[in-house]
């Protein structure tokens, strides 16, 4: 055999093997190799806000079981319950700050997650010119892209679930006597399906960022700025995302419907139907006869019931995703402008 005759393709058994064409496992594997210890640190940190969330409902269940079976009662209206009840109630009014403490890290989650992504995965590349060596590897824009994509939102959307449903399950049990309401701010946005789609928000404002400005640190600052305006702006027309209920009765009446509602509006009617501030005649020594003088005989309220929590969380939700979405489809509108 001529020396100069090319081998044949079998005889190279250890030749390396390339990617099907729109793989992503390559890309995926280097990204997670790329940034193992962060990677680790955030699921030590999740797994640390569990076990904590755990504790404290579990310990928060013995407490209470244990101060029933004392024959204590709250009010202290027996003088040797008075230590016992004060005891107990010091000890859960701090474990109740424990979830609170945990949807505070569900808030921030999300613009720590888009500076990241905006910073170290996408404009840092950039910067150091790292995407080039990716990409001559058999690895197309569009596929080094989507890892950056997928493979964060695969891995914080499934951490942000976990913290989200074993923080449901501890509320209220370590809140047993000092209960968050639903619509309060860090309860209603640290719960339901808000948390996930804040975070793929900012995720997906990450990306687009890091594309546009490709500076890893003014691409951090601007993605925090900018997830922040978003979620401040939903926050304020939060209420009207879902029509709210009217409830109209006697002037100073008892709306025990109101209980465990979100209240938006209140306010007296006048005879002819016209609406009265709540602070009318609050300056007056004699509110009745000055409500009666106005012709103010029934008061109304515009609220939220407890039955609303779901439609407001999916509309938040849907608004999200939508946003979400749009900034993916930008994302791979200014890859392809730079790439060509």
């Amino acid at each position: 055999m001529s020396t100069l005759t090319p081998p044949k393709a079998a005889a190279v058994p250890d030749a390396p093997a390339t990617a099907a064409p729109g793989s992503l496992r390559g890309p995926v594997r280097v990204l997670l190799r790329l940034h193992r210890r962060s990677l680790w640190g955030a699921g030590a940190f999740l797994a640390a806000a569990v076990v904590v969330l755990v504790a404290a409902a579990l310990r928060a269940d013995y407490l209470v079981a244990d101060f029933a079976n004392s024959g204590c009662t709250r009010d202290g209206s027996v003088r040797s319950c008075f230590q016992p009840a004060r005891n107990y109630a010091d000890s859960m009014l701090e474990l109740s700050r424990i979830p609170d403490y945990a949807s505070l890290v569900l808030i921030v989650l999300p613009a720590v997650v888009g500076a990241f992504v905006a910073g170290p995965l996408i404009a840092r590349e950039w910067e150091n010119g790292t995407f080039r060596l990716s990409w001559t590897q058999s690895v197309s824009p569009v596929q080094w892209l989507t890892a950056r994509l997928a493979t964060p939102a695969v891995l914080v959307a499934s951490g942000t679930l976990v913290l989200t449903a074993v923080l449901a399950w501890a509320r209220p049990r370590a809140g047993a006597e000092y209960p968050a309401a639903w619509y309060e701010w860090f309860s209603f946005t640290a719960s339901g399906t808000v948390p996930v789609a804040n975070v793929l928000l900012a995720l997906a404002l990450g990306t687009l960022i890091g594309l546009r400005l490709r500076r890893t640190v003014p691409a951090m600052a601007l993605t925090v700025l900018t997830y922040g305006a978003v979620a401040v702006a939903l926050y304020s027309v939060r209420d009207s995302l879902w029509a709210t209920r009217s409830e109209v009765s006697g002037v100073f009446s008892h709306r025990e419907s109101l209980h465990n509602g979100w209240t938006i509006g209140i306010g007296y009617l006048t005879d002819a139907g016209e609406r009265l501030p709540a602070e009318t005649c609050l300056a007056s020594d004699r509110t009745r006869n000055c409500l009666a003088e106005l012709g103010a005989h029934r008061q109304f309220a515009e609220y939220h019931p407890a039955s609303h929590y779901w439609p407001l969380q999916l509309v938040e939700t849907g608004i999200l995703l939508a946003l979400a979405a749009l900034a993916v489809f930008l994302a791979f509108r200014t890859l392809r402008r730079l790439h060509g």
